[in-house]
């Protein structure tokens, strides 16, 4: 994981799923101010917001998705890496989980675009580190390995947070580790397939792709030589 930036919120998200999902959750626990709609008036099933089952949310944060995915570019907050907008899986994670937290079901504040796998893994646990507020260099990435372990330098508080959010993720999934090698590979023209490329892809290429092993490329003295150069 590296610090995402938080992107603005879009200018029609609130009428598009703020708006929407507070009139639902009304709905949901019978309150006469829920605004008029058309198509019947969801049933009561709690006295209070906290108490609504989450599986009874009307999902329209979905209809969020493509803002979320232009926002961050189709990079997965937690994996750094792209999520392909034709074979991969993009999701809508609720950093905060909507079964604790339905207030916070249809806030833009709380969303992350996850790939599939990573939001299935973290789930409703709420033992994961936010990729807004983490620190560059507190995950590296071992290239030899390719698994990410915590930074030696990190007090023994941070270093069992970083350790937790990484195996509550899965990151050191043997998917995820054989991802982070091909990134690497194709960066540094170490060809394993006779299909790959016979020059080796870009800076600009991995870092839009895997900003994750870019960061860890620079940060660990990797780069090549040309781009050592441009990045001084």
């Amino acid at each position: 994981m590296i610090r995402v930036q938080r992107a603005a919120e879009p200018a029609e998200f609130d009428a598009k799923v703020r708006q929407k999902g507070k009139a639902a959750l009304k709905e949901l626990i019978g309150s006469t101010e829920a605004p008029r709609r058309r198509g019947p008036r969801r049933e009561k099933l709690a006295e209070g917001i906290d108490d609504i089952p989450s599986e009874a949310l009307p999902p329209f944060w979905v209809q969020a998705l493509p803002e979320l995915r232009a926002a961050y570019r189709d990079i997965c907050a937690y994996l750094g890496m792209y999520i392909d907008p034709a074979t991969g899986l993009a999701t809508v994670d609720h950093f905060k989980p909507k079964s604790n937290h339905k207030a916070l079901a249809y806030e833009w504040s709380n969303f992350r675009l996850a790939s599939h796998q990573i939001n299935t893994n973290k789930g409703d646990h709420e033992d994961v580190l936010d990729p807004f507020e983490i620190q560059d260099g507190w995950f590296v990435i071992d290239l030899g390995t390719f698994k990410v372990e915590p930074a030696d330098s990190l007090d023994d508080d941070v270093r069992a947070a970083v350790i937790a959010t990484r195996d509550r993720l899965g990151l050191n999934s043997p998917t995820f580790c054989a991802s982070r090698a091909r990134y690497h590979d194709l960066y540094l023209g170490l060809r394993t397939d006779p299909d790959d490329p016979e020059e080796p892809l870009p800076l600009a290429w991995i870092r839009r792709h895997c900003p994750f092993m870019a960061h860890e490329l620079h940060r660990q003295g990797r780069l090549r030589p040309a781009d050592r150069e441009s990045t001084r």
